[in-house]
């Protein structure tokens, strides 16, 4: 049986008999893309974790609306994976945000490393699309938690800021992944397109982050993050 589309909700409305009223994107898209009706069930999340069903009313000017009448919430994951990439221009960066909602991780940050082809004020100037751009990823892949999409650091921000048993960087001289010791909230770096600088990467060896091989070729930067993310989400059990 096939199931209910899903459409994002404002955050804390979602309770068994109240009448969530949509935005206009989601209207648009119930009506448009989805080709919904009055009365059809959908399922709704807010990106806080609550996953509610309900029946659709579809009137033909104003919003949306949806009677909820059951509500779950969806389970927290035991280890959580942040992304941390060096800031891709173009559709790239678009392409981590989704996948990285679509895979299970739980934040990304972007980061301005010396090859990044977007300085930190352009990087900025991009934030919110990608913060838009993952909530309605959480649509596609069913999923009821959204994607953290952190503030753009610098590299050196980066290193100060996280703790380096969790730090590990994809590096083509890397150890395997299936030799390394899953840690607690792990912090995964992925270069720029032109990868990290010699000294980038001199300050990640002396810092004490654990360098991973993705495998045997050469990645573009936005595989590499589905690659690694993959790889170590699967070692971290989820």
């Amino acid at each position: 049986m096939k199931q209910p589309p899903w459409l994002l909700a404002p955050e804390g409305g979602l309770a068994v008999g109240a009448v969530v009223v949509l935005d206009d994107v989601e209207t648009r898209h119930a009506a448009g893309a989805l080709r919904l009706a009055t009365g059809r069930r959908v399922t709704l999340t807010d990106g806080a974790g609550l996953i509610a069903q309900g029946e659709l009313t579809l009137p033909r000017r104003g919003p949306a609306t949806v009677r909820v009448d059951s509500v779950v919430a969806a389970p927290r994951a035991t280890a959580e994976l942040t992304i941390a990439v060096g800031v891709l221009a173009g559709p790239a960066m678009d392409v981590v945000v989704q996948k990285a909602v679509e895979l299970g991780a739980s934040r990304v940050t972007p980061v301005c490393c010396e090859r990044s082809q977007l300085d930190r004020r352009r990087a900025e100037a991009r934030s919110e699309h990608w913060r838009r751009l993952a909530l309605q990823a959480l649509k596609q892949c069913h999923r009821a938690r959204a994607l953290a999409v952190a503030p753009p650091v610098r590299f050196g921000e980066l290193l100060e800021g996280v703790d380096p048993s969790r730090g590990v960087v994809a590096a083509a001289d890397g150890g395997p992944v299936s030799g390394w010791a899953p840690v607690p909230d792990p912090v995964l770096l992925i270069g720029p397109e032109g990868g990290l600088s010699p000294g980038e990467a001199r300050a990640l060896d002396e810092a004490g982050w654990q360098r991973l091989r993705l495998g045997p070729h050469v990645l573009r930067a936005e595989t590499a993050v589905i690659a690694g993310a993959a790889l170590i989400l699967d070692r971290l059990g989820g």
